[in-house]
């Protein structure tokens, strides 16, 4: 651990040999021009004691040490995925293991990395076209390439030229261009959400007035939600659900936000509390039955694609409370009359203020 209290990015294990956060030992030497150079090795403290002896006896006999010429991309990109990939979150490592595995390496698995052009990667792109894939999906691929040079030069001594530097714009996959997501109109919103059932349908009327990702909605709890005043109501987004259903930090600091939201959806959220099993603090706002967060996959599939049920799916099986229909005639009072079709009021709990 560092003084700041962040885990230093390589221990000392031994003279020359060092440990990364991931388990993977490196050799540390400086090459023929005095450049501090790290070299990964494929194995244990043996395999890293064997790597560091040959280097440092070959500088002793006044022999320069160069870079590995005959490095291979399909290497390198092995020791890529063991390494600072690990680093990574599951979903990004998975979406690197894919752009390699399915696109990179049977193309260039056996070649050295510096028989590889920017003519090369201009093919493939093409090639990636023609296959029908999406300029975002080349531009990841594209992406995992440059990761690979980086690691490359940064620690296995690589001092060749990174073909994507090389290549023209012409030849670069046109992200600008790439197929938008479909938005829902005003009016989509509200047939939606009349033909959406709990718990999806306070979820979609809370991503339609939010803007917030899905996965920040699934990863709401109620130490999230501040709703002791509903006319000073809001909404903190620092957390998310992965696809494997756990709760992550968003992605970046820049994601993390703290939202006002309007007197009618307080009301939403607070008819919603009020009809929730689970309202501790740690209790997810939008839960199963077993308290788990409700999966990603299941809110695109039963809201956004529209095949979702009518049938209510809730655990408590009563019915729930009606906030009142206010501001009619604005997107918020056309929302709130589609989610909540007569008048009603709600009560404010006191459990409200036990924060």
């Amino acid at each position: 651990m560092t003084a700041g209290g962040n885990e230093a990015r390589r221990v000392r294990v031994e003279r020359n040999i060092y440990r990364r956060p991931n388990g993977v030992l490196e050799v540390g030497f400086k090459d023929a021009s005095g450049i501090q150079r790290w070299r990964t090795v494929d194995g244990g403290i043996m395999a890293a004691r064997k790597v560091r002896d040959e280097l440092l006896a070959r500088k002793g006999r006044g022999e320069t040490v160069a870079p590995d010429s005959r490095l291979r991309f399909g290497e390198a990109a092995e020791l890529w995925l063991r390494g600072p990939v690990l680093d990574l979150r599951t979903t990004t490592q998975a979406g690197y293991r894919s752009a390699v595995e399915q696109h990179l390496m049977r193309r260039y698995g056996n070649r050295r990395l510096d028989s590889i052009t920017a003519d090369d990667l201009a093919a493939l792109v093409r090639a990636l076209r023609q296959q029908g894939k999406s300029e975002a999906t080349i531009h990841a691929v594209l992406g995992a390439v440059g990761r690979i040079y980086k690691f490359a030069a940064r620690r296995l001594g690589f001092s060749g030229m990174n073909p994507i530097t090389l290549m023209l714009s012409s030849e670069r996959p046109k992200v600008s261009q790439a197929t938008r997501r479909p938005t829902f109109t005003p009016e989509q919103i509200e047939q939606r959400l009349a033909a959406t059932a709990e718990p999806y349908r306070t979820l979609f009327t809370l991503a339609a007035l939010t803007g917030a990702r899905v996965s920040e909605l699934c990863g709401l709890t109620w130490a999230d939600v501040v709703l002791d005043d509903l006319d000073d109501a809001e909404i903190t987004f620092a957390w998310q659900v992965d696809r494997q259903g756990n709760r992550r930090p968003t992605k970046t600091d820049g994601s993390a936000r703290t939202v006002p939201i309007p007197r009618e959806l307080a009301l939403i959220l607070a008819r919603h509390k009020l009809a929730s099993r689970d309202v501790s603090p740690e209790a997810f706002v939008f839960a199963t039955c077993s308290g788990r967060p409700v999966s990603q996959r299941n809110v695109a599939r039963d809201v956004l694609s529209g095949r979702h049920s009518s049938a209510p799916r809730t655990c408590t099986g009563g019915r729930l409370p009606r906030p009142p229909r206010e501001r009619r005639g604005t997107r918020w009072g056309r929302a709130l009359d589609a989610l909540v079709p007569s008048h009603g009021r709600v009560p404010r709990p006191a459990r409200w203020r036990e924060r």
